[in-house]
């Protein structure tokens, strides 16, 4: 008989592997927090280590292909990544996009106004996470950790921001206001591939987004793809 906390305790009545399975369980401590909040960082970490068993029984020769695909298909993002860019800035010459959306009298300035809160509410989350979180205080991946509900709450947010600007644009550039969108939106996200990466490219990256409203000031027409604004005729005396 043994003494458990007050209480006696019949060892010799408990079968040996049951003893042993109490022991094993009692072994087992609980999943640490940081493990159970490492998310994609654990499933990268995975994938990584298969990718490096599935090497290490290639060739010389296929280890040399694999080398040559993956640069092949890093040239290819970069270019598809200049081309978008390149798209972009010719778009925004062409239209003259961020002149004609403050002068042009047929943009309706409700819709617009509340595309532009919209827009300045989503940078203003990005600013948060990326550089007050991630940069100034640390915190890693912070959209997964502390914010979880930031990412589709932005989501939400960005697909109101297209409508809104799609009915505020619409008397000005028609069914082409989506192919700009998109077009704006696929240069921004590829002007990432050419900036340096951490806390500067971050910041580099909302430099490009403030500096496009500017570009303006730098092309010498008012825009070669608006509809001309309607002529009101004032009524005869």
């Amino acid at each position: 008989l043994k003494p458990w906390k007050g209480r006696l305790c019949i060892v010799g009545l408990v079968p040996v592997k049951d003893q042993d399975m109490v022991k094993k369980a009692q072994s087992y401590g609980k999943v640490s927090v940081d493990e159970s909040k490492a998310g994609l960082k654990q499933r990268k970490t995975k994938i990584d280590d298969e990718s490096e068993e599935d090497e290490s029984g290639l060739s010389e020769r296929e280890l040399a292909k694999k080398k040559w695909v993956k640069r092949l298909d890093w040239v290819w993002r970069k270019i598809t990544a200049a081309f978008w860019v390149g798209v972009t800035c010719f778009t925004i010459w062409y239209t003259n996009f961020f002149r004609v959306i403050w002068e042009h009298p047929s943009v309706n300035r409700t819709y617009f106004y509340m595309a532009m809160a919209c827009l300045g509410f989503n940078m203003f989350m990005l600013a948060y996470l990326a550089l007050w979180c991630s940069a100034i205080q640390g915190i890693e991946d912070p959209w997964e950790t502390k914010h979880p509900k930031a990412i589709p709450a932005m989501a939400i947010v960005g697909f109101v921001t297209l409508w809104l600007f799609f009915f505020a644009l619409w008397p000005v550039w028609g069914i082409m206001t989506l192919v700009i969108q998109m077009i704006f939106f696929l240069g921004f996200i590829n002007a990432g591939h050419f900036l340096p990466s951490g806390n500067l490219g971050a910041v580099l990256m909302f430099v490009i987004f403030v500096g496009a409203f500017f570009t303006s000031e730098f092309i010498p027409h008012e825009g070669l793809a608006h509809y001309a604004p309607r002529k009101t005729t004032s009524p005869a005396p």
